[in-house]
């Protein structure tokens, strides 16, 4: 397996380099969506696999397929 959400990642993109006093969240929804990923894990909406089926289902349609 070689795709963006697999635990080794992608090949070929060079050193990861941290930006210095870099912030945890860029922005706002960031910090949200993080939350609300968490909230629905605890109350039982989803487990941990299948929200990453979800983000690789997703990510594997053809833009502009908003099932």
């Amino acid at each position: 397996m070689d795709g963006i959400h697999d635990m080794g990642g992608m090949h070929g993109f060079g050193k990861v380099e941290p930006e210095r006093n870099e912030p945890v969240f860029h922005a706002a929804w960031e910090a949200r969506c993080l939350a609300l990923n968490r909230a629905m894990g605890v109350i039982g909406a989803w487990t941990i696999d299948e929200g990453r089926s979800g983000i690789e289902e997703k990510a594997s349609r053809p833009k502009g397929d908003a099932q």
